[in-house]
C-alpha cells in the first residue's frame, strides 16, 4: 500500500481481533466499527504476525466456537483485507516487554503489546482490556476501548 508510510498506526490486540471475527459476541457491534475504520483506511491496523493463530485459540478454546467456522473467519480476514500489517516482533522488543512488565508491575503478555506498539511507532492500542488504560498512559500510547463498561461485564458470560 503506497500511502501507508504516513498513516497513523494502531495495534490491535488478540481480543479485538477475536471479538471482530465472532459476530454474536456481545462486543462485536462496538469493536467492528473501530476495526472497520482501519480496514477502510482511517488508520493502519497493526497486528503481531502470530495474532490470527492466537485469536483462533481464544475463539475455539476459550469461547467454544466451532473450529471450522473459526478457521473460515480467520481465513476471510487475512485474505479479504490487505490493509492490516503483520510485522514481526523484534528480538529487542521481546526484551523490552520484560523490562516494561517489571517497571509497570504487570504481566509480560500485556506488556508485549506496549513494546510492539512502540517498536512500530503506533499511536495507540485498540483493546477490550481495561488494564491497558493505565499501561498505555504509562508509555505515552493512546488507549482505545470502544466497548462500554456495561457490555464489558457481559464478556465473562462468553468465557466457557
Amino acid at each position: 500500500m503506497a500511502n501507508s508510510a504516513g498513516k497513523e498506526k494502531r495495534v490491535l490486540d488478540v481480543n479485538v481481533l477475536a471479538v471482530f471475527l465472532v459476530k454474536d459476541h456481545p462486543g462485536n457491534e462496538y469493536v467492528s466499527g473501530v476495526v472497520e475504520e482501519g480496514l477502510r483506511g482511517a488508520y493502519l491496523p497493526i497486528l503481531m504476525d502470530i495474532l490470527p493463530v492466537r485469536a483462533y485459540w481464544v475463539m475455539t478454546r476459550k469461547w467454544g466456537c466451532a473450529k471450522k467456522e473459526s478457521v473460515a473467519a480467520i481465513q476471510h480476514f487475512i485474505t479479504a483485507y490487505d490493509r492490516p500489517r503483520y510485522p514481526r516482533l523484534q528480538k529487542e522488543t521481546v526484551w523490552e516487554s520484560f523490562k516494561l512488565a517489571d517497571k509497570l508491575g504487570h504481566d509480560v503478555f500485556d506488556c508485549v503489546y506496549l513494546a510492539f506498539a512502540l517498536q512500530e511507532n503506533a499511536k495507540g492500542i485498540v483493546t477490550t482490556d481495561t488494564d491497558f488504560e493505565r499501561l498505555c498512559g504509562a508509555v505515552g500510547l493512546e488507549y482505545v476501548n470502544p466497548v462500554p463498561g456495561e457490555v464489558l461485564k457481559r464478556f465473562k458470560e462468553r468465557n466457557r
